[in-house]
């Protein structure tokens, strides 16, 4: 995807991007927390919230690429493993079980319910989630039995949804394996439950996948192990991800007085450009990103200093 090598001069401190492949029973902030550790650094943050049971693609931003954060590619892919017959509290099966039967497994009902969750979908997270609701997230509802009945809806667009293997298919509660492509702010383990509710005999999350997240990819991904090992070696480049391959913007290359003037907080005038967003790059390192209107070219976040 990506020559990890290519770490420029402006982000060779420590500022890029980590695909990290988190481990299960980790939350993502105690990822971050072990990654400052390692790094023996202050300033990193997460692009997408995992579950502590769900593992895979989590990308970091570290130094100044924090500031990226927000032009990264938000859309999500997943396997789900959802157990069928189970319900509980929370969706998965870290839960309270509040009903478990046995399954008379019908293979073309359970892919005909699937495809009605592709598209744009009304979803209502779970009642163990962190979204905020009157100034408190809903799980601190839950944990005092404080029911909230009218959680807000969320609109999330389920761009597929696939059922690719069936587990334990002999047993009274099989395993659907199921690959997910979705916007960001979708709630797996509400698919789950939802389909459960189809079925009429309920379901949960059994496990949790992150494939990919933007263009980070699992098979690219990197162990908290690995990131030390490497760090601990020197070998920098083979973690750290130049921003520059990953944000999307056409990346405009500029010399070295445009970058200066960049970094005094002038703009730039420049003809032939599309309009809008756009990275400013001088020898692969990223200056700026800059909002294109006519010829004009404003800095709106500034990446080089004095």
């Amino acid at each position: 995807m990506r020559n990890r090598a290519d770490i420029s001069s402006t982000f060779n401190m420590l500022n890029g991007i980590i695909n990290v492949n988190k481990p299960g029973g980790f939350t993502s902030h105690q990822v971050v927390n072990r990654l400052r550790k390692i790094l023996g650094m202050k300033k990193i943050g997460h692009a997408g919230t995992l579950d502590p049971l769900a593992v895979g693609v989590l990308p970091v931003c570290t130094g100044k690429a924090t500031r990226i954060i927000e032009y990264l590619d938000t859309s999500k892919a997943y396997r789900a493993y959802i157990l069928l017959g189970v319900e509980t509290d929370t969706y998965d099966i870290e839960g309270k079980i509040q009903r478990k039967i046995s399954v008379n497994l019908d293979i073309e009902r359970i892919k005909s319910y699937l495809q009605e969750f592709k598209g744009e979908i009304t979803q209502i997270p779970p009642v163990y989630s962190a979204v905020h609701y009157k100034g408190r997230r809903l799980y601190e509802y839950a944990r005092k039995n404080i029911e909230i009945k009218n959680i807000p809806a969320r609109q999330v667009i389920i761009d597929n949804i696939e059922l690719v293997d069936i587990k334990r298919i002999n047993t009274e509660n099989p395993i659907l394996v199921v690959d997910i492509d979705c916007s960001a702010g979708t709630y797996i383990r509400s698919i789950a439950h939802d389909l459960g509710v189809k079925l009429g005999y309920g379901c949960c999350l059994e496990n949790l996948t992150r494939t990919r997240a933007g263009n980070f990819r699992l098979e690219e991904s990197l162990t908290l192990e690995q990131i030390e090992n490497y760090y601990r070696r020197g070998e920098v480049f083979q973690f750290l991800i130049n921003p520059v391959e990953v944000l999307g913007f056409e990346v405009v290359e500029i010399d070295r007085e445009q970058r200066d003037k960049l970094k005094s907080g002038q703009g730039l005038m420049l003809s032939g450009l599309k309009e809008g967003m756009a990275q400013l790059v001088f020898k692969s390192s990223l200056v700026s990103v800059a909002e294109i209107s006519g010829n004009f070219v404003k800095p709106v976040k500034v990446f080089v200093e004095d």
